[in-house]
């Protein structure tokens, strides 16, 4: 019996080591939801996931492109064919947060069409009910595809 608890717990383990974080970033932070806003936008290809990270007027804006790929591609003016999405923690201040705002930068690291494609984003969020929300999302100022 004592054998079997053994195996069981051994699997338990084994099992949870094998998911790899989708996050660099603790869980409910600014940087979590700006983070799985753009996994599940980029990565899940998930437009409703994303939107529930959103205030209701950013995800209303989202819902005007109709598809994940709409909203990556114009929207966002960046596209991968696959990307990692981490948290810039190059500087000592990680995300500006005052009371019920921060934001949050985060770098894309990743290819399209073959190339290696890598983007810095900056991401504005609110604190409403408790919870962090996306209300929009800066370009890159240094980058030779941001549009003003």
């Amino acid at each position: 019996m004592k054998l079997v608890y053994t195996l069981i717990l051994s699997l338990l383990l084994l099992s949870a080591c094998g998911e790899k974080p989708k996050s660099n970033a603790h869980w409910g932070t600014p940087e979590h939801i700006a983070t799985e806003f753009f996994h599940a936008l980029y990565n899940d290809k998930d437009l409703e996931k994303a939107k529930s990270f959103c205030t209701e007027e950013f995800a209303a804006l989202l819902d005007s492109y109709v598809t994940p790929r709409q909203v990556a591609r114009t929207l966002m003016n960046m596209s991968y064919d696959t990307v990692t999405i981490e948290v810039n923690r190059s500087g000592q201040n990680l995300r500006q947060q005052y009371d019920d705002d921060a934001d949050v930068t985060l770098v894309f690291s990743g290819e399209h069409d073959g190339k290696q494609v890598d983007n810095l984003r900056t991401v504005s969020l609110i604190k409403k009910s408790g919870n962090w929300l996306v209300t929009s999302v800066k370009t890159d100022p240094f980058s030779s595809t941001a549009t003003f």
